[in-house]
Formats: structure tokens, C-alpha cells, sequence
């Protein structure tokens, strides 16, 4: 199944950042221009050869919400598309031209924000990188307890994990993870976090106020719901006000998957 995808036509940083911009030759040369974090600055058509192999049920949305937000076209392909080029017939896979085949959502979102987000140089990547690395790194293994065949059986967020205390204490008073404006770093670690509603009904984050906060900030962007849809959106954003406003209330079981 082929379907094609195409960049929203209206997006663009918020106003308290559009203002902090410069014109320059490149807007004139109909390149897109992004600031240090990889945020589009405005529209332009970009043409571009992408192929993303996914599907809603897995965690390749999360490669859509960044191409969306920074305005790059692109086409899906389901993963049992024999075109697919992960070694393992898993998804997220991409493909450019040039012959780049990648997989792994991070080594994904690392290509993508140095080709078209403007993360091109080792110091602008330093920033989010660190993010990117610890989303797969530290968080995921937090968030998704695996047995052996790689099936979800559980999660750890239901203690009390030093990293997810951390990053409590590292959200106060922001809004973003990076000089507090988005970035690939808010796509790689809030979309892990907005698992835990959809996996684990069960879990109440309202003890973490200031990622709860975080994450209703983030299901309310109109890239993060276009690429995960408009029911899951919704979805994640009434548990996050639930856990936010104390009305949490206790289920079992797995809810969107």
C-alpha cells in the first residue's frame, strides 16, 4: 500500500520566534531556512525523494511529526513493502536519494534534521543530539520492558526512575527541552513519553506535573496530530489533562494497541 504525504501548507515557528529570524540569500533562492534547532522558518516548496516505511501501530509516526513540522514532503510505504531496507523487516525505515537507507528512529531523526532541519554542522547537532541519544538510550528502556522476542510486557515508569525524575526537575519553568523553543529533541523524547497513555492506561503521570505539562504541550501541535492522527491526538491530550487536573483514574490493560 502506497500513500503519499505532503508537508502542511501553514506551518511555520510561533510568533515569539518567527521575530528572531534575518532574511538572507536563501530565502531568495527558495531554500528553506530553519533556526539553530531545526524549526522551519517559513514556506517553501522543497522537493524532496523521501520514503518513510511505517505504519500508525508502530513508532514510525514519530519520523512523520518531525517531517511535518519542518515542512518536508514525503511518501509511506507499508513495512511489508518488499522495497523496505531495514535488515530486520522492522519500521521506521527510510530511504533518500543518493541511495541512503536508514533505520532506527534515531539514526532516522539525526539524518533528517542535519539534511532538512538545518542541524548541519557538529555544534548544532551537540544540542538535540544529546537528546535524540537519550530518548533511545535511556528512556525507551524506562518506558518499554521487552522479553525476548521484543513484545511490550511492561513499563518502569510506574516507580520512581532517575531519569524520569531528572527530567521533572529539568522541565520546570520550560516549555521545551532546547533554549525552550521545539525541536527534533521534543520529537524524539515526547513521543516516547506520549507511549504511556496509549500503551498503559493504568499509569498515572500526574506526579511528573511538569512532563505532563510537556506532553499536553506537544499533543497539542498540529504536526504531532496529523502524524498520529486526530483520535490518538485527542486521546493522549484528555489523559495528560486528566493526570494533570487529578481525575486519573485507575484501568487495566493496554488501550491504542
Amino acid at each position: 500500500m502506497l500513500s503519499t504525504v505532503t508537508a502542511r501548507p501553514n506551518f511555520c515557528v510561533s510568533t515569539k520566534t518567527r521575530g528572531s529570524f534575518r532574511q538572507s540569500a536563501s530565502t531568495l533562492l527558495g531554500i528553506k531556512q530553519r533556526n539553530s534547532h531545526g524549526s522551519c522558518r517559513q514556506n517553501v516548496v522543497v522537493q524532496s525523494s523521501l520514503t518513510v516505511y511505517g505504519h500508525p501501530g508502530t513508532r514510525s509516526p514519530l519520523i512523520n511529526w518531525y517531517l511535518y513540522e519542518i515542512d518536508i514532503p514525503f511518501k509511506v510505504l507499508a513495512p511489508s513493502n518488499p522495497g523496505n531496507p531495514h535488515p530486520f523487516g522492522q519500521v521506521p525505515a527510510l530511504q533518500d536519494e543518493g541511495g541512503v537507507e536508514m533505520f532506527e528512529s534515531g539514526a532516522i531523526l539525526f539524518y533528517l534534521s542535519d539534511k532538512y532541519g538545518g542541524l548541519d554542522t557538529p555544534e548544532k547537532r551537540a544540542d538535540c543530539g544529546k537528546w535524540i541519544m537519550w530518548a533511545n538510550a535511556t528512556l525507551d528502556p524506562i518506558l518499554f520492558k521487552e522479553n525476548e522476542n521484543g513484545k511490550i510486557i511492561g513499563t518502569g515508569i510506574g516507580g520512581t526512575p532517575k531519569g524520569i525524575v531528572r527530567l521533572e526537575a529539568l522541565l520546570e519553568g520550560k516549555e521545551y527541552l532546547v533554549d525552550n523553543e521545539f525541536s527534533v529533541a521534543d520529537v524524539a523524547v515526547a513521543s516516547y513519553l506520549l507511549y504511556v497513555p496509549q500503551f498503559f492506561r493504568e499509569i498515572d503521570m500526574g506526579r511528573w506535573p511538569n512532563i505532563s505539562a510537556y506532553m499536553l504541550r506537544c499533543t497539542e501541535r498540529d504536526a504531532y496530530i496529523k502524524a498520529f492522527g486526530a483520535e490518538t491526538a485527542a486521546y493522549c491530550k484528555a489523559m495528560c489533562q486528566k493526570y494533570l487536573d487529578g481525575s486519573m483514574k485507575q484501568t487495566k490493560g493496554f488501550s491504542l494497541f
